[in-house]
């Protein structure tokens, strides 16, 4: 115990000044729009981390692993990876930790990077291998492409009016209703422009993430089934 817990000092130095940077406090938005988090994605933030403060480690990683990471939220990611390192809420594991920081750290954070190739560095070789494996599984589920495209497709739904004609997108006359909007009614033509607007945006920001400089990104001519091949031929290469 007492090897081990020399061998990873170093990173629990370096995880604990990251906890406290702003720049790794920003990576709790998804960061994959201009976005900001929502209401209820800030009310799970908050209470996250009153549980981890608390010492609630079981709830904290829980809501980390299941409501946080799948956002795409950074924080979110290197905390899961934090504490399956110390063995805080889950398993003491630092082949599993080293997966979480590598994915927390794809955006080039700093403090992200910094982390993650100090605990590689301490990995044999057997245990980076092996993380591999942990961190290819991590990117098919969890990466910011694999995040930005179900964003991508669940906006591109919600760009077929109740018809499923495209054409009505754009000319129809109808009004939606929203009910959980502070402006329930609005003409079919601005509610569509909208989704169109947002939708071009997330595929741009897919083209410049995934390096696709020739990907469709009008949204009434995208093609789902290449995007989804496309981001999975990306994401089955281990780029660090």
């Amino acid at each position: 115990m007492v090897r081990i817990l020399a061998k990873f000092s170093t990173i629990v130095l370096l995880a604990s000044i990251a906890l406290m940077s702003s720049p790794v406090e920003a990576q709790r938005s998804p960061g994959l729009s201009t976005d900001s988090p929502d209401s209820r994605t800030l009310r799970v933030q908050r209470k996250v981390d009153e549980l981890y403060e608390r010492g609630e480690f079981d709830r904290a990683y829980f809501i980390y692993r299941n409501e946080l990471v799948p956002v795409g939220d950074k924080y979110a990611q290197y905390m899961v990876g934090y504490m399956h390192l110390m063995g805080m809420g889950t398993d003491e594991d630092p082949v599993a930790a080293s997966a979480w920081y590598r994915l927390a750290a794809e955006r080039g954070t700093p403090e992200f990077v910094a982390v993650r190739n100090q605990l590689m560095h301490d990995l044999n070789a057997d245990e980076r291998r092996l993380s591999d494996d942990h961190y290819l599984r991590l990117r098919r589920q969890f990466s910011d492409l694999v995040v930005l495209l179900e964003d991508i497709k669940r906006k591109h739904r919600g760009l077929q009016p109740p018809t499923g004609s495209r054409l009505m997108a754009r000319s129809s006359p109808i009004t939606i209703i929203e009910t959980n909007s502070s402006h329930p009614k609005r003409p079919g033509l601005d509610y569509y422009g909208s989704i169109r607007a947002d939708l071009q945006g997330r595929l741009i920001r897919l083209s410049k993430l995934g390096n696709f400089p020739d990907l469709e990104t009008d949204p009434y001519r995208i093609n789902i089934s290449e995007l989804e091949r496309l981001v999975e031929q990306r994401i089955e290469s281990i780029p660090d």
